[in-house]
């Protein structure tokens, strides 16, 4: 809204009070529109393939704590020893990764949580755990780790640095021919300009805004209608804690 404002507020001034007359015609600006709408398209285009993997990680990361912990009950009931032994150090781990996500907790103190994992494991191989358990939970902590650094890339990379520059660049200009442009009808003159100025400002702001879909501990942790839904880990944290 306030690049709509700001269009038709230079547009105003342009027209009434400095008396500047509208310098080129809908048609002239095609090149420049076509332009924005190309690099739009190609940025949207890549910044939504890494969204659609994004949706998935924060279930697969759910799925691997909650399989990482019915395992060691399995593996540890097999041998009639105290399930206890890892439900608190399971949960520690679960808790800080859920802090990470919402933004409560830096991505170090995450990875140093995590590290805790493998020491388990080494724990539970000790106290008599059968081989195959202790092998798979080595897997799953395997996969936890991997969904973990695939979140960490994505929060912490931009899509094509350049694009952006270059897509910034293009909009702000056409904003501006927008102000100057010229319109067979006096009413169109002011509607058009409103319309493509809030469809490509909002456009530009979507593909920022879907670049980091794991911005939830963003905007004084209210994070951004484009966040993709954690509720699976949650769920999966508080039910560890449980």
């Amino acid at each position: 809204m306030p690049a709509v404002v700001a269009v038709l507020v230079l547009r105003y001034f342009l027209q009434e009070v400095f008396e500047v007359g509208e310098v080129a015609t809908f048609g002239e600006i095609g090149s420049v529109i076509t332009g924005v709408t190309l690099i739009l398209g190609f940025m949207l285009g890549g910044v939504l393939s890494d969204y659609k993997e994004s949706e998935k990680l924060p279930a697969s990361v759910a799925v691997a704590l909650s399989g990482f912990r019915s395992t060691a009950h399995s593996g540890l009931l097999a041998k009639d020893l105290d399930v206890s032994l890892v439900n608190a150090r399971i949960s520690k781990v679960a808790n800080a990764i859920a802090g990470w996500f919402v933004g409560t907790n830096s991505e170090e103190e995450m990875w140093n949580s995590l590290s805790d994992f493998p020491a388990l494991i080494v724990d539970l191989e000790k106290a008599g755990m059968a081989s195959h358990y202790v092998g798979r939970l080595m897997v799953l902590n395997g996969e936890i780790n991997t969904t973990l650094n695939r979140v960490a890339v994505v929060r912490n990379t931009s899509f094509v640095q350049s694009g952006y520059v270059l897509m910034s660049i293009l909009v702000l200009v056409l904003q501006g021919s927008l102000a100057i442009v010229s319109f067979p009808s006096s009413i169109m003159s002011w509607i058009a300009p409103s319309v493509l100025s809030l469809a490509y400002a909002y456009l530009w702001l979507l593909v920022r805004d879907l670049d980091n879909p794991f911005g939830h501990g963003e905007n004084d942790g209210k994070g951004s209608g484009a966040d993709v839904d954690i509720t699976p880990l949650l769920n999966t944290v508080r039910a560890l804690n449980s």
